[in-house]
């Protein structure tokens, strides 16, 4: 029965046949604005209270990139939104597939904690926010896989110092959150890889950059009141305006991982924390762009995509669990995982491979930086991208070792079994080298 389970959720190397069938890539872009009316709750942190948005600082997209060669469509999505819940999932990809004809959707949330929380009432239930949000995601798409043309990709490698890992784990083996870091200390594990993907046409004409990097957007904190895309918006318009067509953000494995000013109030230099380490970032995306003085021909598109059914960590059902949670002042939390686990459970990972060159892996939630370490490492793949926040909003995956050792993210906020970021990251490995 298990065998049988396991086996009809697999989708291996399927074939789309919406788009007429060439070896050649072709790629399109388009993006839609997804700010929201004013006066809503924001997402990410229970100390913002009953307080909603008051302003907009910078405004929210969604950025769309449709990439097809040998018959396979696929859309990558990446959202200014702190999380993409699975019943939305599964709404924008019915409308994708009823305009387009698009199976495969990959929807990457940045995480943003200045971005709206879902709200199914807001600011009616005439005309909810989400709504409209989800009809002009699906609009994106259509008009990206409208705008295709042939294309070449170029993928480059940077660093940036801009993160550290928030879970301390002292010599006593228990755990210290530090939240913050502007002394810059060194800490470990962390990813401060920069990774860059480049679409263009065969002529050098900019279509789309892809940038790919494990941290939190929570530059800026609880006392924000004001829309904004936390630091990959300032580096998205950065590398726009110098080196053309759409920059996308690409979040990773970040569940542990934090900017070194992190939650710093308006008052003490939020937004100029947060515009110095968006630049810093478009600093080395560009750099790493005009470097690309060569890109590859891609005749393969694959996809293989499986869902993973997952089990609680804890008995929802059980009061003491509950009033642990409220001990530690994540009541909240533990309202928010009880109502939707049953919703997001079925956890869907997705493997895309370009020709031979270039893999991403997609998961749906906040995987701690040694899972993303370990899915890049382990892959065959030349040049390869973790996508954590796609397609589902799961929580937070520790590693076996953390929800041990325990800590925000790996005993306190979490919900799913023991194991299931390294379950996830196994499959989706042995999706890849089948592939």
């Amino acid at each position: 029965m298990r065998f049988a389970r396991a086996l009809s959720g697999l989708l291996a190397l399927v074939s789309v046949g919406a788009a007429p069938v060439s070896a050649e890539l072709r790629a399109g872009a388009a993006k839609a604005d997804i700010t929201p009316p004013l006066g809503g709750r924001m997402y990410g942190y229970g100390a913002r209270g009953d307080n909603v948005s008051i302003g907009v600082h910078d405004r929210l997209y969604a950025k769309a990139l449709v990439a097809a060669a040998g018959g396979t469509e696929v859309a990558i999505v990446t959202l200014d939104l702190g999380s993409f819940e699975k019943d939305r999932v599964a709404r924008v990809k019915d409308a994708v597939r009823r305009q387009t004809g698009i199976e495969h959707v990959l929807l990457i949330a940045s995480h943003t904690h200045s971005a709206p929380v879902y709200d199914p009432a807001f600011p009616s239930r005439q005309a909810p926010y989400h709504v409209d949000a989800e009809t002009r995601i699906a609009r994106a798409v259509a008009e990206a896989r409208a705008a295709m043309r042939p294309a070449r990709v170029g993928v480059g490698w940077g660093r940036v110092e801009e993160c550290h890992n928030r879970r301390q784990v002292m010599a006593d083996g228990t755990v210290e959150m530090r939240w913050a870091n502007r002394e810059r200390l060194p800490t470990s594990p962390v990813d401060t890889t920069v990774g860059v993907v480049a679409f263009g046409t065969p002529a050098g004409e900019p279509i789309a950059t892809l940038v790919s990097f494990a941290c939190h957007p929570v530059v800026l904190g609880p006392e924000n009141l004001e829309i904004s895309a936390d630091y990959p918006g300032v580096m998205m318009a950065g590398v726009e305006a110098a080196a053309g067509g759409q920059a996308m953000f690409v979040q990773g494995a970040a569940g542990d991982i934090n900017p070194y000013w992190d939650k710093t109030p308006p008052a003490e230099g939020g937004f100029e924390q947060m515009t110095k380490m968006g630049e810093a970032l478009a600093a080395e995306v560009i750099r790493l762009r005009q470097g690309l003085k060569q890109s590859f021909d891609v005749d393969r598109l694959a996809v293989a995509t499986e869902t993973v059914p997952l089990e609680p960590r804890w008995n929802l059902d059980d009061p003491e669990v509950e009033a642990a949670f409220r001990r530690n002042q994540f009541g909240w939390i533990f309202e928010r995982y009880r109502e939707r686990f049953g919703l997001e459970r079925d956890a869907e990972i997705s493997v895309l491979v370009f020709g031979d060159r270039l893999a991403i892996g997609a998961f749906p939630g906040e995987f701690f930086v040694e899972h993303g370490l370990r899915f890049k490492n382990g892959s065959m793949v030349r040049d390869t991208l973790f996508a954590g926040y796609t397609n589902g909003a799961l929580g937070y995956f520790p590693t076996i070792r953390a929800a041990a050792e325990g800590g925000y993210g790996a005993t306190e906020a979490t919900i799913v079994e023991v194991g299931a970021g390294d379950r996830l990251v196994s499959r989706a490995l042995i999706h890849l080298h089948r592939m």
